[in-house]
C-alpha cells in the first residue's frame, strides 16, 4: 500500500509539472507579442490634387492605407479637413480607418458634391493620419481638393396645353452635350428655368405629339431673346449654339 501511495504521489508531481509547463509555453505565444510599428502607405485612386467639375456632377474618389505587416492591435487612422474654403454641404469623407488586428489595409472615399449655386471656386485640404496614430510608423498624407463652380446661364420655358390634358406627347426637348432632357407640360400649364451649362453645345427643339393644336410655349434666353410659337408649332430646332454666360 506505502509503494503504491508513492507512485500516486509521484504521479501527480509529475502532472503538475506538466501543468506548470504548459502554462509558461502559453505565456510567450501570438499573445504576448507587441506592436512593431509597421511602416504605411497610401494608394490614391485620383491624382493630387484633385479637380472636381462642378458641372460633372457628384464624383467618389477612394484611397487605399497599407501596412508593412500585419500588427496585434487594431491602427486608427483619424481623417480630418485641415483647411479650405469648402463647407459640409460641399463634401463628405471617411472620418475614421480602422486597420483591424491582423490585417494590412484598409479603405476611405471623399465624395464631392456638384451642384448648380453659384458660389466661386473652392479648395478643401484634407488630412489623413495625425498625432493619435499609434502602432504605425507614418507621414500624414494631404490631400488637396480643387472645386471649380457649376457656371450656367438660365432659360426659361413656359408651356400651355389650351385644353387641359397635357401635350400628348409633344415636348420641347434640350440636347446638351448630347444629353436629352425633355420638357412636356402635364396639365394645363408648367414653367421650367433650366440651367444651360457655360461652353455646352445646346440645342432646343419641338417634338410633335398627338394634339399639336392645343400647344403654346415660350422659350426666354439669358440674354432676354424670346422664341414662341403656338397652335401646331414648327416641329424641329427652335434654337441652338454654344452656351455663352456672362
Amino acid at each position: 500500500m506505502k509503494i503504491n501511495f508513492i507512485k500516486k504521489t509521484l504521479l501527480l508531481f509529475a502532472l503538475s509539472l506538466a501543468i506548470i509547463s504548459c502554462d509558461k509555453d502559453d505565456q510567450v505565444g501570438f499573445s504576448a507579442q507587441t506592436p512593431s510599428g509597421a511602416s504605411v502607405a497610401y494608394d490614391l485612386d485620383f491624382d493630387n490634387p484633385i479637380i472636381f467639375e462642378e458641372a460633372d456632377g457628384t464624383e467618389t474618389f477612394d484611397y487605399t492605407i497599407t501596412l508593412s505587416e500585419r500588427q496585434i492591435v487594431d491602427v486608427k487612422f483619424y481623417i480630418s479637413q485641415i483647411g479650405g474654403t469648402a463647407d459640409g454641404d460641399d463634401f463628405e469623407m471617411t472620418e475614421l480607418i480602422i486597420i483591424p488586428a491582423g490585417y494590412t489595409s484598409g479603405m476611405g472615399s471623399i465624395t464631392i458634391f456638384g451642384d448648380e449655386v453659384i458660389e466661386g471656386d473652392e479648395t478643401i485640404q484634407i488630412q489623413i493620419s495625425d498625432q493619435r496614430t499609434v502602432n504605425a510608423t507614418n507621414t500624414p498624407l494631404i490631400v488637396n481638393v480643387n472645386i471649380k463652380d457649376y457656371v450656367f446661364c438660365t432659360w426659361n420655358l413656359d408651356g400651355v396645353d389650351t385644353y387641359g390634358d397635357g401635350w400628348n406627347g409633344a415636348s420641347v426637348r434640350l440636347t446638351m452635350d448630347g444629353v436629352v432632357t425633355d420638357y412636356a407640360v402635364s396639365a394645363a400649364h408648367d414653367n421650367w428655368d433650366i440651367a444651360v451649362t457655360a461652353g455646352a453645345d445646346y440645342s432646343f427643339e419641338f417634338v410633335s405629339g398627338d394634339w399639336d393644336g392645343e400647344i403654346e410655349y415660350t422659350l426666354t434666353g439669358p440674354d432676354g431673346t424670346v422664341y414662341a410659337d403656338a397652335y401646331y408649332p414648327a416641329t424641329g430646332v427652335i434654337t441652338s449654339g454654344v452656351s455663352e454666360c456672362d
